[in-house]
């Protein structure tokens, strides 16, 4: 069953390949044959009616002046031979002739009658005559009606002709697909008109973008043969030059990036070693803290700090190169991780220098609820606090503010400030500021962990009286 659905979906994807590289051209071909097509059809329906009326408004002037050949006789009659002529003539089966202060004249073949369906062109509007012209085509057979108007002769009189439809339509017929031919032949003129335009100005570039675009999906890093620019100012030109602008920015980043990923492979496996390296010269330090030699002695704490920095810088680069952890968000006393975060920052700053003041002040008057991983957020802290320190603050002082559903963190310190040409990269790896002895990671971790947490960290002030960051957390809601 597996092969056979995965068979279906490989037949399914060639079928997808193999459809016509110009399928937009051929739908709007076909969808402008439609709108030329319905376009005609709407003016087809009161051309047909205009048709009819026009038909039967001329029946109406030969019934006309077939009834007039009646005031040539003496007694206004004629025999059934002359009369037959008449309206054959005519076109017509009837003729009655209603004229004002005159008698009325009349050629009948076949009489009105009372059941038979009656017309006033007079009365009729122009959905009326649609209608009536609709109803006509439909019919079958013979079919006759009697129908009124007036004719431009007598301007004063009422003509009424009883006529058989069916020759009217037949006419209506022949009309029909003469506007049905001359339809066809200006939607396909205009189709292929516009299609060739389109095909021109839209489909032909289109399919090299999307050519690019395929094969810079395939092999984004490699650059091949690049299309020279377009010279449109159009919208199609806009788009084509901006993509090649990006591609190109892309694949330089990508090439970049690879690279990097290469050079902090090979970084990862290097402070790997390095720490062991460094791990076995802690020992030895260790062991010669209690050397008996005075001089000795007086080294080992600056050879314990310099391997301590070292490694600390190889645990940072790590630590940047690995993934964004994804916090296990729990609710947790934020005052209570403060105080912790001050113990350990105080002892580290005593095993480097039991002579450097650093006053760590929780400046939380109680509680504070926050949704976090407690493990991230303490590692926020401290990269942001031996920060500080490290820059020659020697009070770092930690408030939050509520703001809604995040809870807002400062953390700020009384050092010098952060150089005005730093501040632009300041959470870019690699940015010490021209502090000795750093990495260039802290800031760079620091904001890391707190976008896993949904937040952000900025640097809201800084300057000769410090710097103050602040960052945000889910508010724990009760």
């Amino acid at each position: 069953m597996p092969a056979d659905i995965t068979l279906r979906a490989g037949t399914a994807s060639l079928a997808r390949r193999r459809l016509p590289s110009f399928g937009l051209s051929w739908r709007i071909l076909g969808l402008v044959i439609a709108a030329v097509m319905t376009a005609e059809l709407l003016l087809f329906l009161p051309s047909i009616a205009r048709h009819r009326l026009v038909y039967l408004e001329q029946l109406i002037e030969s019934g006309t002046l077939a009834a007039l050949a009646l005031d040539a006789t003496p007694d206004n009659m004629v025999t059934d031979g002359v009369k037959r002529a008449l309206l054959n003539h005519a076109r017509v089966d009837a003729v009655v002739l209603v004229e004002p202060n005159k008698p009325r004249r009349a050629l009948l073949n076949i009489p009105p009658r009372p059941d038979m369906p009656t017309f006033n062109l007079k009365e009729r509007g122009a959905l009326g005559l649609i209608w009536d012209a609709l109803a006509a085509m439909t019919r079958d057979g013979a079919y006759y009606t009697r129908v009124g108007g007036e004719s431009l002769r007598l301007p004063g009189a009422m003509v009424w002709i009883v006529v058989d439809e069916l020759p009217m339509r037949l006419a209506m017929y022949d009309y029909s697909v003469r506007v049905l031919v001359l339809s066809i032949i200006i939607a396909l003129f205009t189709a292929a008109l516009l299609y060739l335009a389109l095909r021109w100005l839209v489909i032909r570039p289109l399919q090299d973008l999307s050519a690019d675009m395929v094969a810079f999906r395939r092999d984004p890093e490699e650059g091949g043969t690049d299309r020279p620019h377009s010279a449109r100012n159009d919208e199609i030109g806009v788009v084509d030059r901006e993509f090649q602008n990006l591609q190109r920015e892309l694949r330089a980043s990508l090439r970049q990036k690879s690279r990097l990923a290469d050079i902090g492979a090979a970084s990862n496996k290097i402070n790997h070693d390095l720490r062991n390296i460094l791990s076995t010269a802690r020992l030895l330090s260790d062991r010669l803290a209690h050397s008996d030699d005075e001089r000795t002695r007086k080294f080992a704490p600056t050879i314990m700090n310099t391997i301590d920095r070292a490694t600390r810088m190889a645990s940072e680069a790590i630590e940047y190169v690995r993934d964004r952890p994804t916090p296990r968000l729990e609710e947790l006393d934020l005052a209570d991780l403060i105080d912790e975060v001050g113990i350990t920052l105080q002892e580290q700053g005593e095993d480097a220098d039991p002579n450097q003041l650093r006053n760590w002040v929780n400046a939380l008057s109680g509680e504070r609820k926050v949704s976090a991983d407690r493990d991230l957020l303490y590692r926020v802290f401290i990269n942001l606090g031996r920060n500080a320190f490290d820059a020659g603050a020697n009070t770092v002082t930690v408030r939050t503010q509520n703001g809604g559903a995040y809870v807002l963190v400062d953390v700020a310190d009384n050092g010098p400030g952060v150089p005005k040409d730093v501040v632009a990269q300041l959470f870019k790896p690699f940015t010490t500021g021209g502090r000795a002895g750093g990495a260039g990671l802290g800031l760079a971790i620091a904001r890391d962990l707190v976008r896993a947490h949904g937040g952000e960290i900025v640097l809201t002030e800084t300057g000769p009286a410090g710097t103050t960051f602040r960052f945000t957390l889910p508010a724990t809601v009760h």
